[in-house]
């Protein structure tokens, strides 16, 4: 795949992701509301565009202490994708799948991750979307039973030192009101000056 087609194919999903999962509640969907407005679909809740610097990252706390590895997966497991993030936000893994397919997680420039435990189980997921000296995070979200024990964050600070790694100065993402304490915490700050990626 020509690198012009990737960043274009990682620019579609990141916003394929937002608009998915952006206003949901951290994972924590309140009442029984339905599941296009969990995965904000039809708007309704504040986002928050952040963003963070990739040089000179530290760790912002210690690991879990069952914690195996964080993995990118293989464009084959994007059943295993589908189904943590669905989990992890109340919603069908179908609508997930429907974003995360098997040759949108085969573009490079299209990270999913997962955190294992060392028993094996999948705990917590999110993506990073490369585009140029940019990583676009999405869909971070930890499952019911394993939250506020650093999963999420460990994973998420592994998918930005990957980002680093590949070239990116810059990670940015959308989040709503109960995700941006978790997020400024990792270094993340809101910059209304900065837009979402245009269709080309």
């Amino acid at each position: 795949m020509q690198h012009h087609n990737s960043t274009e194919s990682s620019a579609r999903a990141f916003r394929a992701a937002v608009e998915m999962l952006a206003t949901s509640r951290g994972g924590r969907p309140r009442g029984r509301r339905p599941a296009a407005t969990r995965l904000g679909l039809t708007g309704g809740e504040e986002q928050h565009f952040m963003v963070a610097e990739l040089e000179g990252r530290t760790s912002t706390g210690s690991v879990p202490h069952d914690l195996a590895l964080v993995r990118r997966l293989a464009s084959d497991e994007a059943g295993t994708f589908a189904r943590v993030v669905g989990l992890a936000f109340g919603v069908p893994d179908e609508v997930v799948a429907r974003v995360y397919t098997a040759e949108a997680m085969a573009n490079p420039q299209i990270g999913a991750y997962v955190a294992e435990t060392t028993t094996g189980l999948v705990v917590a997921a999110g993506a990073g979307l490369l585009t140029p000296g940019h990583l676009g995070i999405a869909n971070v979200g930890t499952l019911p039973g394993h939250r506020g024990q650093g999963y999420g964050r460990v994973l998420t600070e592994a998918i930005l030192r990957r980002g680093r790694a590949a070239g990116a100065h810059t990670a940015y993402l959308h989040t709503s009101d109960d995700t941006v304490l978790f997020f400024e915490r990792l270094g993340f700050t809101a910059r209304a000056g900065w837009t979402m990626l245009t269709a080309a």
